[in-house]
């Protein structure tokens, strides 16, 4: 299986999208990959090695509903503003969607952690076949994806589960999500 960038992305986004998600075979795809650097690939062998049955309880125990820890929430707007789906936050957001040619799921927040990594992932993709007149659009609209929204989303959620027991899977989810989106943003200057 030849495994590009954008799949790693939508398969870290479906595990923080989707209760109980583990897309093993593209994790354990990633680890062969020659892009990968060597602290990705040591997040996602700890994440392979962390997979259990539970992780839907868990899933739910984290991010949904929690009766020993604040929830784990995975929209930014709560993490800056401490509202839900903030107006302003929002539209920014829909501006490098609809710039990367991404339309966020139905029934899941724009600013949700997974609905960001899938952008990325779209992004990534049309940055590929870009024309030469295409190019600093889209790199303009992942950059500012990457650190006007990624990059604060991931520092946050980081900081919080240190904070509070977190499974194994999720935590190793987050730091393969870091690394994968710093690998990006290190590219994405060979552009620039």
């Amino acid at each position: 299986m030849s495994l590009h960038l954008p799949d790693l992305l939508r398969a870290l986004a479906e595990i923080f999208a989707r209760p109980g998600a583990f897309p093993k075979a593209t994790m354990e795809a990633a680890t062969q990959a020659f892009w990968v650097s060597v602290s990705l690939k040591s997040d996602l062998e700890h994440l392979l090695a962390s997979e259990t049955p539970d992780l839907a309880v868990a899933y739910a125990d984290h991010f949904l509903v929690s009766r020993e820890h604040p929830v784990l929430h995975l929209e930014a707007s709560v993490h800056r503003t401490g509202l839900l789906r903030d107006p302003a936050l929002l539209h920014d957001l829909d501006h490098h969607y609809e710039a990367l040619g991404f339309d966020a799921p139905e029934g899941r927040s724009p600013d949700h952690l997974a609905t960001e990594l899938e952008a990325m992932a779209m992004g990534l993709q049309r940055l590929g076949n870009a024309t030469e007149e295409e190019l600093p659009k889209i790199v303009s609209n992942l950059l500012g994806l990457v650190d006007l929204h990624l990059l604060p989303l991931l520092a946050e959620l980081s900081a919080l589960a240190g904070t509070r027991p977190l499974h194994p899977v999720y935590a190793a989810a987050l730091a393969s999500s870091t690394s994968c989106v710093d690998l990006v943003r290190g590219g994405i200057f060979a552009f620039t």
